[in-house]
């Protein structure tokens, strides 16, 4: 049987070519440094103030030498704020920053109580919070060549949940965007086969939640922009607002984007909160519907019982009437308790290498090099440099750098996570290329890999890709089906929205001579939703499953 490895859903990205980042030219002012460093340890750098001193001024120097689009953030003075679920990284005020948290654990903790703890379940989250929207816009994603027109952001990876925001300027008037974003992170397991308007527009609902008193909360207000813009534009015709995706202009123009989100909204507050009870009880069987594989259109029809043309005149009416009613509901904890936030300086080699991360994470790779090209030059021996190094470099499918300046980074005392799993990752695409296909790896290789794979595992337990790397290393290996397949089920729990593991875990179980085992662990993949190429392997796997019965 042929061997297949999937990207996982953290490793999506598509890759692209990537510049050559500028770097500082030499001048005086570099100069004037290296003899400052010389001079300044040959006077007495045992005195704690003259060496304090000497740090500060040395840090100006490489600053100043930064490239023009490093510096103004680089020399602001960054700091982490830790909640019980959130590490919030800032320059702005520290008022705001800890405003943010609070409201952010307010409601992670109302929809917990709300949906249960294994809906808030979720890798790291890491809030990135700009001082002003303009502090912001270099870091947000292009579309067509632009910023996107984009208040706040939300990333998702496997290895970290991130949410960009900014705390004055646009968007920050109230903390809608953020929780905006946050309910994408929240509602992650249905972007399967959600689809755009109804993942928006739930997002919409969420976003206006507030807190009335210690226990209760209220979701689903009005939104005074939207509803002023649907009553000077007209309504899109509902199958042109089904067939809107990520990439259509409808989403991300300026101009269109309005549109989209008010009609998004207006129609998933009428399906879930309106005047209509029976479309209300019916709602949660549009879900079912899309997870059976109907599509979209066919599932919403046989959802609600009632054509598109039927609805768009239901929905023009709700709209007339203005009356658009918020959600109230009640929790047992008190929420208005006092939030603990630790805070701790962040070094300046940290702060760029999260900027660069963060620009790495949207794709912009030529942006992001010189953030760590920069923070190699304010710490040279620091693991970060490298790991930024290294992860640009695998992002860019350059498994031999990426490898070699992962292998730095972990050298130099890195405790990533991230890092042991990448190094490991690229070293089997290594062998893998070597020998055009994955089949068993001999000698030091195979050993360096699944032991980086363990102590990925042993610093972030709950990390999906690296259980699902280790349980299709041993498949390829031949060795331990069992663990293997323990590695793939618990990677499965992790990340169900992950469907790339139910395919590993149907190879095992042929290895394993379970066939029936397989075949029910592929159907999933078979449905409408699924990945183009997944669909086609499941296929091609069931049809082995039909030889080896006949």
């Amino acid at each position: 049987m042929r061997l297949y490895e999937h990207k996982a859903a953290g490793d999506s990205r598509t890759p692209r070519r990537c510049r050559e980042g500028l770097r500082a030219t030499p001048s005086a002012r570099s100069w004037s440094a290296a003899v400052l460093c010389r001079l300044a340890f040959t006077a007495s750098v045992q005195h704690s103030k003259l060496r304090r001193l000497f740090l500060s001024v040395l840090f100006w120097f490489a600053v100043a030498s930064a490239p023009a689009e490093t510096a103004p953030l680089v020399q602001q003075r960054w700091f982490e704020a830790r909640t019980a679920h959130f590490n919030i990284y800032s320059c702005g005020p520290t008022q705001e920053v800890a405003r943010v948290g609070g409201r952010l654990e307010q409601f992670r903790d109302a929809y917990s109580l709300l949906a249960g703890a294994e809906a808030v379940a979720s890798p790291p989250i890491v809030v990135i919070a700009f001082p002003t929207h303009e502090a912001l816009e270099p870091f947000l994603p292009l579309y067509q060549g632009k910023p996107a027109n984009l208040a706040a952001f939300f990333h998702r990876s496997s290895d970290e949940n991130l949410i960009a925001l900014s705390l004055t300027g646009q968007g920050a008037e109230s903390l809608n965007s953020v929780y905006h974003e946050y309910t994408h992170l929240l509602l992650r397991h249905n972007d399967l086969f959600w689809p755009l308007w109804l993942n928006e527009g739930m997002a919409e609902i969420y976003s206006t939640f507030e807190t009335v008193g210690g226990h209760s909360v209220r979701i689903g207000k009005p939104q005074e922009l939207y509803v002023r813009l649907l009553e000077k534009q007209p309504l899109m015709p509902l199958r042109e607002l089904f067939a809107v995706g990520h990439d259509s202009p409808g989403y991300n123009e300026r101009d269109r984007q309005g549109m989209f989100y008010a009609e998004s909204w207006l129609l998933t507050h009428y399906l879930m909160l309106g005047d209509n009870a029976l479309l209300k009880s019916r709602f949660g069987q549009l879900t079912a519907l899309l997870r059976q594989g109907q599509l979209p259109e066919q599932a919403f029809t046989n959802a609600f019982r009632i054509t598109l043309p039927g609805m768009e005149n239901l929905l023009r009416r709700y709209l007339e009437h203005g009356r658009f009613e918020p959600l109230n509901l009640t929790v047992n904890a008190d929420l208005s308790a006092p939030r603990s936030l630790a805070m701790r300086a962040v070094s300046p080699v940290e702060a760029c290498f999260r900027l660069g991360d963060l620009l790495m994470r949207v794709d912009r790779f030529d942006a992001a090099r010189p953030y760590f090209e920069q923070g190699q030059k304010i710490a040279p021996k620091s693991p970060l440099p490298f790991e930024g190094f290294g992860l640009l470099a695998a992002e860019q499918k350059r498994s031999d750098e990426a490898v070699q300046q992962l292998r730095a980074a972990l050298e130099h005392g890195s405790a990533s996570f991230l890092a042991h799993y990448t190094y490991a990752r690229e070293k089997l695409r290594l062998a893998a290329k070597a020998g055009n296909s994955y089949s068993r790896i001999e000698g030091p290789d195979a050993r360096v890999i699944r032991e980086e794979l363990q102590k990925s595992l042993t610093l972030m337990p709950n990390f999906g890709p690296a259980h699902h790397l280790l349980g299709f290393f041993l498949l390829i290996q031949g060795e331990d089906l069992a663990e293997a397949e323990k590695h793939l089920q618990r990677a499965i729990q992790l990340e169900p929205e992950n469907q790339s593991y139910l395919f590993s875990l149907a190879q095992v179980q042929m290895q394993k001579n379970e066939p029936d085992a397989a075949r029910r662990t592929l159907e999933p993949l078979r449905l409408p939703y699924a990945d183009t190429r997944l669909r086609a392997h499941a296929e091609e796997m069931m049809r082995e499953i039909g030889a080896m019965k006949r």
